[in-house]
């Protein structure tokens, strides 16, 4: 089995580096000759930089070097047999149109991203349409060098319609990143942890971004735990309104994940610190374009992509790139 990693961020890296090295046969066991993995990255020189030096895996003290197949042409993918897309919200279309001509009815493709704004792109794909949905703290440090800060579970999941044979690729391909280390579930309702996701990204993102604080000091203000309340609120009643189930309380899980995540750098905060697009499109922005569609009102979302869309003016026409 060929797995395509498109984009070298850093959950892109992450799950390039841990397949390399499994399949290397650095990690438990021997060397796997059965399955190749490839990393596509948009820019031809930062590609053919990895290429050269490869990617370095940091866990704890613990570094690892690989050196996967990587490339800048998209035709990478025509070889693939699950491709998994891990680029930002804001360059899904671009990295699609990119990749399409070069994808097949065979194919599996798992989006990675936050946020819902991409989903109904992947059903007009030519390939089998899946969701990935994350806990793992990754942070690319440099081009080829990532940081795993903490194990997480993910997620993988099939929109309809969801054939024997894209079963069949996601069982194959689940197996395969267990074996590297990683812990992975698959999940037959994919969009109720979509959306679990969503809202704890709704209730910290944009407001870490805007304080430019760490997650946890968010709970120290009450003032900012009403506006992550509210906030919160707003995009559970969109759920419910298109009938999304929802199993925990999406508020308390998002005070959960604020207070265990306390020191952690979001991931808006840090496009913010870095001059790039945020995924306040994806992440606010959706909940606000779907309750508008289902006539629910979501004023404290609409300010948070207000005010973040504010911030990134300063930087207008500051790269999207795929990762």
């Amino acid at each position: 089995m060929h797995i395509v990693i498109v984009g070298p961020g850093a959950l892109g890296s992450l799950l390039t580096a841990r397949l390399s090295l499994y399949l290397a046969g650095q990690g438990k066991g021997r060397a796997d000759s059965d399955h190749q993995v490839s990393l596509l990255d948009y820019k031809p020189q930062r590609a053919a930089l990895l290429a050269r030096g490869g990617l370095v895996l940091e866990e704890g003290d613990r570094r690892q070097h690989c050196t996967p197949a990587v490339a800048a042409a998209p035709e990478v993918c025509a070889g693939a047999d699950v491709l998994f897309l891990c680029v930002k919200a804001a360059a899904v279309r671009a990295a699609l149109d990119r990749i399409r001509p070069f994808l097949s009815s065979e194919q599996l493709i798992l989006a990675m991203q936050n946020g819902i704004a991409h989903l109904e792109l992947l059903t007009a794909l030519p390939c089998m349409p899946g969701v990935g949905i994350t806990t793992e703290g990754a942070t690319l440090l440099a081009p080829g060098r990532v940081r795993h800060g903490g194990a997480g579970l993910t997620r993988l999941g099939l929109l309809p319609p969801a054939t024997a044979a894209a079963h069949s690729l996601l069982d194959r391909t689940t197996a395969v990143l267990k074996a590297s280390g990683l812990a992975v579930r698959i999940t037959h309702a994919p969009l109720k942890h979509v959306w679990a996701k969503l809202f704890i990204n709704v209730g910290i993102n944009a407001l870490t971004a805007l304080l430019r604080c760490p997650n946890g000091v968010l709970l120290d203000s009450l003032e900012t735990r009403e506006r992550m309340t509210m906030a919160v609120r707003e995009a559970e009643a969109v759920a419910r309104a298109s009938g999304i189930p929802i199993d925990e309380d999406p508020l308390a899980a998002t005070l959960k994940v604020c207070k265990a995540t306390g020191t952690n750098i979001s991931s808006m905060l840090q496009d913010i610190s870095n001059r790039r697009r945020t995924e306040i499109d994806a992440i606010n922005g959706a909940v606000v374009a779907a309750g508008s569609r289902l006539g629910i009102p979501t004023p404290v979302n609409a300010e948070l992509v207000r005010q973040v869309k504010e911030l990134e003016s300063e930087f207008a026409g500051a790269e999207e790139g795929w990762p």
